[in-house]
């Protein structure tokens, strides 16, 4: 089992907050620096945990961003840009070897009805599983979320292979006995992680 997260891997997506605001043209009131990373916003981890539910989390947006819940809005859906070059092509190449495929990502309702149109983005729609952490009411890095995706997917443990950009859900991976890599997503994805399964010998 080849299983992917979706942000940073197989999705180009705004890296911070301050980011996401330009994108929506939206002011706010974040300073230019630190950028703040979309991981280590409360709200939303709420959000794609299922604990509070859309309007709720933009009220709470709104609050941290310094902007209304309909501005707050417009910057969370600014922060899925567009699939990556390459990722459509590797996604299909493994699937043609045998090989299962899957996602796992910590998303939210409003995002996973984007990417989950395969029109918009193929490669997603490639794929045999499709998991997230709304759905699952949990996240990633938690010991929890690998243990549900083993038993939806009835993957064996030695043989999955995860793909993540940040590094906390990747050393977690590794803890758990998945075999992971990290993917820098300024870099070229998908080369990364062809380089990385020739390494491992499924390509």
């Amino acid at each position: 089992m080849i299983c992917f997260d979706i942000g940073g891997v197989l999705v180009k997506i705004c890296q911070s907050w301050q980011e996401a605001l330009a994108v929506a043209s939206v002011p706010g009131i974040l300073p230019p620096e630190p950028k703040l990373s979309l991981s280590v916003t409360t709200p939303l981890t709420q959000y794609q945990d299922g604990k509070i539910d859309f309007d709720g989390y933009l009220a709470k947006m709104g609050v941290y961003l310094g902007c209304s819940p309909a501005e707050a809005a417009r910057v969370h859906r600014a922060i899925l840009i567009d699939e990556y070059p390459g990722v459509f092509d590797l996604v299909k190449e493994l699937k043609e070897r045998g090989h299962r495929t899957a996602c796992l990502s910590n998303t939210n309702a409003e995002h996973w009805e984007a990417l989950t149109q395969p029109a918009i983005y193929p490669a997603i729609g490639l794929l045999d599983a499709q998991l997230a952490s709304h759905l699952l009411e949990c996240s990633k890095p938690s010991d929890e979320i690998l243990a549900k995706f083993e038993a939806i997917t009835s993957a064996e443990r030695g043989s999955i292979y995860f793909f993540d950009d940040n590094a906390d859900n990747v050393a977690s991976a590794i803890g758990f006995g998945w075999q992971a890599h990290r993917v820098d997503p300024f870099g070229d994805p998908a080369g990364q992680m062809r380089a990385a399964l020739q390494n491992w010998g499924l390509l």
